[in-house]
C-alpha cells in the first residue's frame, strides 16, 4: 500500500545533502523568470483545476528561491516536450529537470540539484501474461520483446529504450497507467513516486505491481537542477546566484516539510 511513510521514506532517500552557502547578493534589477514545468507529475509539479494553479513538492522548493535576490519565478505547465521547447525558443526562461548534454545545448543549469528522483523501477500489471517473463529479465535486450510505453520529450526513457522495437510514446502518465493496466503495454520504467500517485488517482494501484530496475539505468541517480535559456539577459550570473540559494536554504529537513503537505 502506498502509505505516507512509505512516500517519505523513499523520498528522503532522494534528498541530496546540500552544503551550506551564502545567499545571492549583487544584482539589482528585477526580473521575473517564467517557469516551464512539465504539468503531470504530482506530487512534484502538477496542475491544480481547483485552483488554476501549478502546485507540488518542486514548485514549492523553487518558491523557497523566490525572494533570495531581485527575481520573480513563475509557474505554468505544459506537456513536458513543449515545456523544453519552448525554453529553447525563448517563450518561456527556466525550468527543472535533469542537465543533458541536449538541454545545455541552450541552458544554464544550477551544479546544486534542487532534488533527486527515487530510483526508476520496472512496473506492469499482476496479471499480464508475460509477467513472469518480465519478473526473470536481466538485461534491456531481455524486455525488447515485451511492448512498453514512454513519455514524450523523457530523455532518461529515450536514453534507455531508444531501439526498443516495440516502444509507444505519449504525452502523459495517465496514458502510460491506463495502457498497463489494460495490457496495451507490457511494462514501463518509470519513477516509482509519480507512478503511484498517478495509479492512485485512477484507482489502478492494486492491479500493478512494481520490481526494482537499476540493471536498465546502471544505479545512476536523475538529479533536477535549475536550468535557465541562455539567452536571458545575465542568464550565467543568475544561475550562478540561484545555485549559491540553493545551497543555503534548500536542506533535507525542508524537503521532507514540504513533502508532507502533499501527502494524506
Amino acid at each position: 500500500m502506498f502509505t505516507r511513510r512509505s512516500f517519505l521514506t523513499t523520498l528522503a532517500s532522494a534528498i541530496p545533502a546540500l552544503a551550506a552557502g551564502p545567499v545571492f547578493a549583487g544584482i539589482s534589477e528585477s526580473v521575473v523568470l517564467r517557469g516551464a514545468h512539465r504539468h503531470d507529475i504530482a506530487p512534484y509539479a502538477y496542475f491544480d483545476e481547483t485552483t488554476g494553479t501549478m502546485r507540488g513538492i518542486l514548485v514549492d522548493l523553487v518558491n523557497v528561491l523566490d525572494g533570495t535576490g531581485p527575481y520573480t519565478i513563475t509557474h505554468n505547465g505544459f506537456p513536458w516536450a513543449r515545456a523544453q521547447s519552448m525554453v529553447a525558443a525563448g517563450s518561456a526562461d527556466a525550468f527543472c529537470c535533469q542537465a543533458t548534454a541536449e538541454r545545455e545545448a541552450f541552458a544554464y543549469f544550477a551544479p546544486t540539484p534542487i532534488c533527486s528522483l527515487a530510483p526508476a523501477r520496472i512496473f506492469f500489471a499482476e496479471g499480464n501474461p508475460n509477467a513472469d517473463a518480465i519478473r526473470a529479465a536481466r538485461s534491456r535486450e531481455d524486455l525488447f520483446r515485451f511492448k512498453t510505453a514512454g513519455l514524450i520529450g523523457d530523455s532518461r526513457d529515450d536514453a534507455i529504450w531508444r531501439h526498443h522495437p516495440q516502444r509507444m510514446l505519449v504525452s502523459d502518465t495517465g496514458a502510460i497507467s491506463r495502457m498497463l493496466a489494460t495490457g496495451h503495454a507490457d511494462f514501463v520504467l518509470a519513477e516509482p513516486i509519480v507512478m503511484q500517485f498517478k495509479l492512485q488517482e485512477l484507482g489502478l494501484l492494486g492491479k500493478v505491481m512494481s520490481i526494482p530496475g537499476e540493471y536498465l539505468t546502471d544505479a545512476q541517480e536523475t538529479q533536477v537542477r535549475f536550468g535557465l535559456r541562455k539567452t536571458f539577459p545575465d542568464a550565467k550570473t543568475i544561475v550562478e546566484r540561484i545555485d549559491e540559494a540553493i545551497q543555503a536554504l534548500l536542506n533535507p529537513r525542508l524537503h521532507q516539510q514540504i513533502a508532507a503537505r502533499y501527502v494524506s
